[in-house]
């Protein structure tokens, strides 16, 4: 049996903002998709990057499930995108397109940093 989750949607927000900060800085000096194949220490920061793309995708995936989600204040954000993101991380790791990660990390996360920022002085 399950318990109900005691993480309200602030919380939730909050996880979400903290891993959006730390995988865009982890990849302030990545330019191109192909840089994280580059060295081992790439590796792991593509690794590590993925793993909290997956942990953003979870928590907007439970902030959607809410009936009264702020998420649906932003339909200019990709959130059912970010959470499909989520299941294929989960589910088919070892095809990720490194590509499509740094395309998410370069031009998605800055956008969605900047709505969670805002739902976030709502609360």
């Amino acid at each position: 049996m399950f318990k109900k989750s005691h993480y309200t949607i602030k919380d939730r927000l909050e996880q979400i903002a903290e891993s959006i900060e730390l995988v865009i800085s982890r990849c302030a000096n990545i330019h191109t998709s192909r840089e994280f194949l580059l060295s081992p220490d790439n590796m792991t920061r593509f690794d590590s990057c993925v793993m909290r793309l997956q942990a953003i995708g979870e928590q907007i995936g439970k902030i959607l499930r809410e009936e009264d989600s702020p998420l649906d204040k932003y339909p200019e954000i990709p959130w059912l995108a970010a959470y499909d993101m989520r299941n294929f991380i989960s589910h088919e790791y070892a095809n990720i397109d490194e590509e499509i990660v740094f395309d998410v990390i370069k031009e998605d996360l800055p956008r969605m940093q900047k709505a969670v920022r805002e739902m976030l002085l709502a609360y």
